[in-house]
């Protein structure tokens, strides 16, 4: 009798054990990797969202020039808000730059009436404040901000560059 050459049913069964042991070990290492990715594309997207969000923040701090109505000061509200008139010539009046707790969202209102801009979303916590007196012209604005996802706090202080009555804080 003759031999027949081939695999016997055994080598064939082993064959595809260990074929699926290393598959499964590729697609946790691709998926591991992809994860990896993903994350860092989400961090840097919201590092690019806060970073334009705090340059136009300073935009809009810098001219400040009192508050809503004539020779009234600028107005800190539950430290979410801040209200204040703008020196700028392409944008002047009265402005509001304010953090909406429920959207998740800070925005600034151009002029009363007129609809609000969003600067930056997914914004899990946000604190505006001033410090200093008019008298001593060191008037500082603070705006600190988080977005979902990164642990770290955005942050940017602002000293306006006209003399302005001292802040009011409600």
């Amino acid at each position: 009798m003759r031999k027949q050459a081939g695999f016997t049913l055994i080598e064939l069964i082993a064959v595809v054990i260990i074929l699926g042991v290393v598959g499964a070990f590729a697609s946790l290492f691709l998926s591991t990797g992809m994860r990896g990715a993903l994350l860092a594309r989400q961090t840097q997207e919201n590092a690019q969202s806060g970073q334009i969000a705090l340059q136009r923040i300073s935009l809009e701090l810098r001219d400040v020039n009192g508050g809503t109505s004539a020779g009234t000061a600028p107005q800190v509200v539950s430290g979410s808000s801040i209200l204040y008139t703008s020196s700028q010539t392409a944008l002047p009046g009265a402005r509001v730059l304010a953090y909406d707790a429920t959207n998740k969202r800070i925005t600034v209102t151009p002029n009363t009436g007129q609809a609000a801009q969003i600067l930056v979303e997914n914004v899990e916590s946000c604190t505006m404040t001033t410090t200093g007196a008019s008298t001593s012209h060191d008037i500082l604005f603070t705006v600190t901000f988080t977005l979902t996802g990164t642990s770290q706090n955005f942050s940017i202080t602002v000293k306006p560059r006209n003399t302005i009555i001292t802040p009011v804080v409600s």
